[in-house]
């Protein structure tokens, strides 16, 4: 008898459409809800601020130290530092190449580069027609003085309440 009083519930459930009225009911609750749609391409989305976008290296505070060359999980960066003699005086790398076609944004490299040269922007388009325009030198290097960059446990990244 158990057996058929549960067959009896499931023939009145199809009979009258219990699952298309649940699901009917959930559709009328997000039609009443505010529509939620993005102008993306004339209204700029505000990017959280540890967005990592764009890799942007700072050439003239390099130290050639190749961690981050060393971190790179991809093998992206490549740094070249100047000969020994030069090292003396001036330790910036004699040349530096960046390949963000494989870059996988995980900031491997940013954290433990010791002066802070090289950081991810909020700059998230990187759609190119060519292959060719994500390989970057020493000449060429992204780098924008006005970006405001996070590094990991550094003080100046908390914001003061004056």
């Amino acid at each position: 008898e158990g057996g058929t009083m549960n067959a009896a519930a499931r023939f009145v459930k199809m009979v009258t459409f219990w699952e298309l009225l649940k699901g009917l009911a959930i559709t009328q609750r997000y039609l009443m809800k505010p529509k939620v749609t993005e102008l993306y391409p004339d209204v700029r989305p505000v990017l959280p601020y540890r967005t990592k976008g764009r890799l942007h290296v700072e050439i003239e505070t390099c130290i050639s130290c190749r961690i981050c060359e060393k971190a790179c999980p991809e093998g992206c960066i490549k740094v070249y530092p100047p000969s020994k003699e030069d090292f003396k005086t001036d330790k910036r790398p004699q040349q530096f190449y960046l390949n963000q076609e494989h870059c996988l944004h995980c900031g491997l490299c940013v954290d433990p580069c010791p002066t802070g040269s090289i950081h991810h922007s909020q700059e998230f388009e990187l759609v190119v027609h060519d292959y060719r325009d994500l390989l970057f030198d020493k000449e060429t290097l992204p780098y924008n003085l006005d970006q405001k960059r996070f590094r990991w446990n550094f003080l100046e990244n908390v914001a003061v309440k004056k």
